[in-house]
C-alpha cells in the first residue's frame, strides 16, 4: 500500500476557498471513512517468532531449505523473524508452525508530502514553536536522531546526517533519491552556519534509515527493517551511535490496532519492542483529512498508542493571533488554523497521543544542497522531533524529558504543550483542544521548553578508580574516570591513556562508557607490583567543545605471595628420627624429626635449603609449626649470604605442644638470597637444646612466603 501520498494542493483544489471550516473537517470525514482500502502486497508476508525461539537466524535458514523460499529481511531486534515472497504451500506450512506466532500480509506505505517553492533562512513553523527566534536559535540535541523515509541526502551541508540502514538497497549507502527525507531532515537538524535554513534542533546528528525508493513507496517489511536498525542501535556495544527519537512522517491503512502483547501486526510489534528499548516514535498523522484512529480501518503507525502523532496546522508569519498573511504554497490555508488536509484523532485514546504542528508551506533542505517548500503532516512531524530531541538533551546538558520512558518523554511534551497554550491565549490555533471545530480538535501545537543555556562550563572529573596512589590494586583492575557530564566520547578516549611509571610504556586496551563514564580495559593483566600512570591528556571535551583540565595520578598493583618449602635439609646436630624434607610442605601431623645428641648440652640443629626466591623480592616472611618431646630453647636463623653468616631472627622456649612461629625479615632482604640477579636460594637453620634430658624435635611445616619481585 502507498502511505499518504496525497498531495495538498490536488486534495484542496476541489474545495471552494469560501466554505466554511467546519463544513471542510465534515466533508472530510465523511468521504475519508468511504474512500479506506487495505493496500496488501501480493505474495508478500511478514513471518513472527514466539519469543520463546532460539537462534531465530538460524531457524530462518531451517524454514528456507524446508519450504523452498529466501528471506528478504531478517528481524532480530524489534522483531523475532522474518519478510519473504510466499506461495499458498509455503504459507500453510508456516503459519502451522509451533515456533511462529503469527503471520501477517506486508503491505505498501509512502510518504506524505506537497512539494512546492524554496525558502527563508529561519523558517516560520520553527519559530511558531518557540524553538528560535529571528536572532536565537536552540544548539544541537545531545541525543541521535533518525529519519525512516526515503534516505536523507548525506552530502548536503547545511545537515548532520549519516547513512544508517537502506532497507530498499542492501550493503548501500541510505541517500535520498526522492527528497522527502531530506525536507524532514532539514525542518529537525539544519545547521546554525549562516547559510540556507535552520532547523528545531541545528547541528543534531541525523541517522538516514531509507525504507521509501523514489518514488516514496515502500512496503511494511522495509519499514520493519528499518525499525529493526534502530532498535539495534540500543543494544550494540556501541553507545555513540544510540537512536534515541525516530521521525516516521509515513502510514496508511492498517487493521484494527490491539495491545503489544496481542497484536498481529507485525509493524506494530515491532514499534512496541523498539519502545521498550528506549526509542521514542514521532509519527505523522496523514494527509486525507479524516480520523486517523477509525477503528475498523485505522492509518497505522499514526493510531499506535506507543507513538507520538503528528496534526499539521498552519502558520505564515512565525506567531500567533491568526493576523499572518494567507498561505502562499497551498490553496485553501489559512494562518493559525488546522490544515484541511491534516488527518485528526477521532477518540479519547487517539486524542492521548496527539499533539500539532506547523506543516504548511515549509521551508527545509532539499537534495543537492538546495531548499524546497512542502506541506503535510509529514513536515508537521519533524517540527515535533526536533523538540523531543531538545527535550531529552540541547548543547550537551540533559533536558526536561532525559532518563524518562518514551511514553512519559511524549505525555511531557504534550503537557507543555498544554501549559503555553493555556497561559498564552494567542498561541493556539482555530482547530486545536481548546477551539474544536465541529466536536473535533487536532490537539495542542507543541512548544520548546525554556531554551538550555549556553555550556560555558568546563567538564570536571567527580571520581576516578583505582584511586590515586592506591596500591595493592588487583592485575585485572580497569581504568574508570566519571565526568560531571556528558562528554564528547571520541575526545575523552582519546585523552584516556595508561602507562607504566618506570618507562612511560603505553598499556594498551579497550574503551566503552556507561552514562558519563569512561572505562579503558587493559589488553592483558597489569604487572604485579609495578607503579602505573593514568593520565587525561589535552583535548578531552564535552558535547559544547569546553575542554576538561589535564590530570594524572597512579597507583600500584599488588603482587600476590609465592609459599615456597624445603627442597632439601641437612642435619647438624642429632640423628634423622623420622620423615623427610617433604613432610615440611603441609600442616599435616606428619613431621621431620630430628633426636638430639647426648651431652653436656643437648642439642638438635638443623637447616634447610628453599631456592626460586628473587634477589629483588620484597617480602620474605619465616613460618614454621614445631614441637618438642621436651622442653628446650629454640631458634631460627637465616643465613646472610653478603657476611658469610647466620643471623638469628627468633628464639623461645618450645615445648611438647606445637607453636606456629612467624617471622617476617626487614633490611636488605637481598643480603639472604644467594647470588645478585635473578632467583637465588634461602637457607635456615633450625635449632634446640636443652641441659636437662635427651628429647627430640618435631618440625610439622617450614616455609617461606615471598615475592616474585
Amino acid at each position: 500500500m502507498r502511505l499518504r501520498d496525497v498531495g495538498v494542493g490536488a486534495r484542496l483544489s476541489v474545495i471552494s476557498m469560501g466554505v466554511l471550516v467546519s463544513a471542510l473537517l465534515t466533508a472530510g470525514v465523511a468521504q475519508g471513512r468511504a474512500e479506506r482500502a487495505d493496500r496488501v502486497a501480493p505474495g508478500r508476508y511478514i513471518v513472527v517468532y514466539r519469543d520463546a525461539v532460539e537462534a531465530p537466524g538460524a531457524k530462518t535458514h531451517r524454514l528456507e531449505r524446508a519450504h523452498g523460499f529466501s528471506a528478504r529481511f531478517r528481524y532480530d531486534e524489534a522483531l523475532q523473524g522474518f519478510a519473504a515472497r510466499l506461495n499458498e504451500r509455503q504459507l500453510a506450512a508456516l503459519r502451522s508452525d509451533p515456533a511462529v506466532d503469527f503471520v501477517a500480509p506486508d503491505r505498501f506505505v509512502h510518504a506524505a508530502r506537497v512539494p512546492l517553492a524554496a525558502g527563508d533562512s529561519v523558517p516560520a513553523g520553527v519559530r511558531r514553536i518557540g524553538a528560535a527566534t529571528a536572532s536565537e536559535v536552540s544548539g544541537p540535541s545531545s541525543v541521535n536522531v533518525a529519519v525512516i523515509d526515503t534516505g536523507v541526502d548525506l552530502s548536503h551541508s547545511d545537515l548532520s546526517a549519516v547513512s544508517g540502514k537502506n532497507c530498499v538497497t542492501a550493503g548501500a549507502p541510505a541517500q535520498d533519491d526522492e527528497g522527502h527525507g531530506t525536507h524532514v531532515a532539514g525542518t529537525i537538524g539544519a545547521r546554525n552556519n549562516g547559510a540556507g535554513i535552520v532547523g528545531v534542533a541545528p547541528g543534531t546528528r541525523i541517522y538516514s534509515v531509507k525504507v521509501l525508493d523514489s518514488a516514496g513507496s515502500g512496503t511494511w517489511s522495509q519499514i520493519i527493517c528499518g525499525i529493526d536498525w534502530v532498535t539495534s542501535t540500543r543494544t550494540d556495544a556501541d553507545p555513540a551511535n544510540d537512536v534515541a527519537v525516530a521521525n516516521m512522517s509515513l502510514g496508511g491503512p492498517g487493521t484494527p490496532v490491539g495491545t503489544c502483547a496481542t497484536t498481529t501486526d507485525a509493524m506494530h510489534r515491532a514499534i512496541c519492542s523498539s519502545t521498550a528499548a528506549g526509542v521514542t516514535y514521532v509519527v505523522a498523522a496523514g494527509n486525507d483529512g479524516w480520523d486517523f484512529d477509525y477503528p475498523q480501518t485505522p492509518d497505522v503507525p499514526a493510531a499506535y498508542p506507543q507513538v507520538l502523532t503528528v496534526t499539521a496546522m498552519g502558520d505564515s508569519d512565525g506567531q500567533g493571533g491568526g493576523s499572518g498573511a494567507t498561505p502562499s504554497c497551498t490553496a485553501g490555508e489559512a494562518d493559525d488554523r488546522y490544515a484541511a488536509f491534516s488527518n485528526f484523532p477521532a477518540t479519547a485514546a487517539g486524542a492521548q497521543h496527539t499533539i500539532a504542528g506547523p506543516g504548511v508551506c515549509i521551508v527545509s533542505a532539499a537534495p543537492g544542497g538546495g531548499y524546497a517548500t512542502m506541506s503535510g503532516t509529514s513536515m508537521a512531524t519533524p517540527h515535533v522531533v526536533g523538540l523531543m530531541a531538545l527535550c531529552l538533551g540541547e548543547s550537551g546538558r540533559a533536558g526536561p524529558c532525559a532518563g524518562l520512558a518514551p511514553a512519559e518523554a511524549i505525555q511531557k511534551l504534550r503537557a507543555e504543550a498544554d501549559t503555553h497554550s493555556r497561559a498564552t491565549a494567542a498561541y493556539g490555533f482555530i482547530g486545536d483542544t481548546l477551539r474544536p471545530v465541529n466536536g473535533f480538535s487536532f490537539g495542542l501545537l507543541a512548544h520548546a521548553f525554556q531554551p538550555v543555556p549556553a555550556d560555558t562550563t568546563a567538564p570536571t572529573v567527580l571520581a576516578r578508580s583505582p584511586a590515586a596512589a592506591a596500591s595493592g590494586v588487583s592485575t585485572a583492575t580497569s581504568v574508570t574516570v566519571s565526568f560531571s557530564e556528558p562528554m564528547n566520547q571520541a575526545s575523552a578516549q582519546a585523552a584516556l591513556t595508561l602507562v607504566r611509571t618506570s618507562d612511560g610504556a603505553t598499556v594498551p586496551g579497550t574503551y566503552s562508557w556507561s552514562g558519563n563514564t569512561l572505562t579503558l580495559r587493559p589488553a592483558a593483566a597489569l604487572a604485579e607490583g609495578t607503579s602505573y600512570t593514568a593520565r587525561l591528556g589535552a583535548g578531552a571535551k564535552d558535547l559544547a567543545g569546553n575542554g576538561l583540565a589535564t590530570s594524572s595520578w597512579s597507583f600500584t598493583t599488588a603482587r600476590t605471595p609465592l609459599t615456597s618449602y624445603p627442597l632439601a635439609t641437612a642435619i647438624e646436630a642429632g640423628s634423622l628420627r623420622e620423615g623427610t624434607y617433604s613432610r615440611l610442605a603441609a600442616d599435616d601431623n606428619l613431621h621431620y624429626a630430628v633426636n638430639s645428641i647426648a651431652s653436656a648440652t643437648r642439642t638438635a640443629s638443623w637447616n634447610a635449603r628453599i631456592v626460586g626466591v628473587a634477589n629483588s623480592t620484597s617480602q620474605l616472611k619465616v613460618r614454621y609449626r614445631a614441637r618438642a618431646s621436651a622442653s628446650c630453647a629454640s631458634t631460627i636463623a637465616i643465613y646472610r649470604w653478603s657476611t658469610l653468616s647466620w643471623a638469628q631472627i627468633d628464639s623461645r622456649t618450645l615445648g611438647t605442644t606445637e607453636t606456629l612461629i612467624e617471622r617476617t625479615l626487614t633490611g636488605a632482604l637481598g643480603d639472604y638470597v644467594s647470588g645478585s640477579t635473578g632467583s637465588g636460594e634461602v637457607r635456615l637453620r633450625l635449632r634446640c637444646t636443652s641441659s636437662l634430658s635427651s628429647f627430640y624435635l618435631a618440625a610439622d611445616q617450614l616455609a617461606l612466603v615471598h615475592y616474585r619481585s
